[in-house]
């Protein structure tokens, strides 16, 4: 792929450990009112409908609850290459599950959705306009008769997402006009913040595709993200408020087992003048560029308030969740300065990644 042209930086990383918990989140579920399965929530949801949630209880302390099924969101981002990589028979190697190329534009084991648009056809460029783009498996999700896990009639959703340990990474940039960016139904001056989210597949499976706020797993106490599980990957704040800075992006980790981790932001007071060009991720809190990949450690410490300035030009993000590991590592690399320990995924992507790479880069601390 021809970069677009930038200054090359030191790349980046934010490491998530300790991640993994046994707990609960609420399931939703189809039962009739007054059913003792509802035994979380037996009401309404979002839109006036019957809402039955249960409590859903996991022993895993191996990235729990990561290590469900989860699917990829985005919004406002141009990707040229997208591959998912899990474990298969053999512990030593991880394979390539699911791929995509601009150089085709069709994907393997990949559908995308968009509205009512679900295809393996997929042009890159969510510039244009601020629709949420779903990315899943082709595979059907075997969903039932409801009564175990809420069935919605939603075609377009209703993929397997990826279990267990996974790899995702893309080459991609956030360099557009944000006022090319429309509305998703073409009506006016759309949201221009990039977002990159994985969450668990089965809050995009609520019948609101995540936003039947009354009724899905998000959250079980009614504060942020304590449910089934959602990582911001990449989130450009831009909600005019001192929270919002178009120049930076935060990375934060939600689930029941510490609520909120991570999720740092540069907000109003932040100047990305104020950092080196070749610099990616910022303490905002001291206003300074780590030398060494901040780590933070679910129920424990974090290296300062770790946030990154937003790229300019290609970069591969990546997001590498590893149940051996029980680590999340998040990664900004750019294309003409591939480190030593990327070097058998970038950027040829392969069909097969060793054990040993995959170790390589969970210990990254870029830019160290």
């Amino acid at each position: 792929h021809a970069a677009e042209p930038s200054t090359p930086t030191r790349g980046g990383t934010m490491t998530f450990t300790n991640i993994g918990a046994p707990g609960s989140w609420p399931r939703r579920i189809d039962r009739e009112p007054g059913d003792p399965a509802c035994d979380h929530k037996d009401g309404n949801d979002t839109w006036g409908g019957h809402c039955c949630m249960t409590e859903h209880h996991t022993t895993s302390d191996r990235l729990a609850p990561f290590d469900e099924e989860m699917t990829l969101i985005m919004k406002a981002i141009r990707v040229k290459q997208l591959a998912v990589y899990q474990p298969g028979s053999d512990p030593a190697a991880w394979q390539m599950i699911s791929s995509w190329d601009a150089r085709s534009g069709v994907g393997s084991n990949l559908l995308v959705t968009q509205g009512q648009h679900t295809s393996a056809d997929f042009t890159g460029d969510l510039t244009k306009a601020d629709c949420v783009t779903y990315f899943m498996q082709d595979e059907p999700f075997a969903c039932g008769g409801g009564e175990d896990y809420y069935c919605p009639d939603d075609p377009g959703v209703m993929h397997l997402g990826w279990a267990g340990s996974k790899l995702v990474v893309f080459l991609a940039s956030m360099t557009f006009d944000d006022a090319g960016v429309e509305k998703c139904d073409g009506e006016g001056q759309g949201h221009p913040g990039p977002w990159v989210a994985f969450v668990a597949s089965e809050l995009i499976r609520d019948g609101g595709r995540k936003w039947n706020g009354l009724c899905n797993c998000y959250s079980k106490t009614g504060t942020v993200g304590d449910g089934c599980g959602e990582i911001n990957v990449f989130e450009v704040v831009m909600d005019d408020n001192d929270y919002s800075n178009r120049e930076f992006m935060s990375t934060g980790v939600r689930s029941y087992q510490e609520g909120h981790i991570g999720g740092s932001v540069c907000g109003s007071g932040c100047d990305r003048g104020g950092f080196a060009d070749d610099v990616e991720v910022v303490d905002a809190c001291a206003q300074k560029a780590y030398e060494r990949g901040p780590v933070i450690e679910a129920g424990g410490r974090s290296d300062g308030c770790p946030t990154w300035r937003r790229p300019v030009g290609d970069r591969y993000f990546m997001i590498l969740l590893d149940e051996a590991q029980r680590t999340i590592q998040v990664a900004v690399i750019h294309p003409e300065n591939i480190p030593p320990a990327a070097a058998e995924m970038l950027p040829d992507l392969p069909g097969r990644l060793s054990r040993g790479a995959i170790d390589a880069m969970l210990s990254m601390r870029l830019p160290g």
